[in-house]
């Protein structure tokens, strides 16, 4: 047996604005290798599968739906609100255009929502753990990466750091 691991990868480009579109595709090849023929036959399916797959996904993205949702105005996370204020520390971290340099990223907020779901929270159980976790009140969009991070170990581990 035989595994066989197919990658594909595209880009678009549109007015100084490139897509980039991805597949990859794993299998097994169960023709003896003593018929190369054959081997090279089922191969190239996975290669037409791969391509065909990636293909859809172009279209799909370059479709009459698919334009029209990119015009729509992008939807804004929820945040959380306190009355506490965040300290000047945490607040003065600006890159230039009012984003936070150290804001916990998206990688991070969406594991941290994936490990609430394993456990079983709801979305405020969440935030209570991480307001118990870090001592204070944080909403989830406004933790900055090393708030993220005691918080995932935290939950992962079953402790509060």
């Amino acid at each position: 047996m035989l595994k066989v691991n197919v990658g594909l990868s595209r880009k678009l480009s549109h007015d100084f604005n490139s897509t980039g579109f991805s597949v990859n595709i794993e299998g097994e090849v169960c023709v003896p290798l003593d018929q190369p023929e054959r081997v090279i036959e089922k191969i190239q399916e996975y290669y037409d599968l791969a391509e065909e797959t990636l293909r859809d996904q172009m279209d799909r993205h370059q479709s009459d739906t698919a334009i029209a949702s990119r015009d729509e105005e992008p939807r804004k996370p929820r945040r959380m609100t306190y009355d506490r204020k965040p300290s000047p520390a945490r607040n003065g971290n600006g890159n230039g255009n009012g984003q936070r340099t150290d804001s916990a990223s998206t990688k991070q907020i969406n594991y941290l929502l994936e490990i609430g779901r394993r456990q079983q929270f709801t979305t405020t159980q969440l935030e209570s753990e991480v307001a118990t976790i870090l001592g204070r009140p944080v909403g989830l969009y406004e933790m900055t990466k090393r708030d993220a991070g005691a918080v995932i170990d935290a939950l992962k581990n079953g402790s509060k750091a």
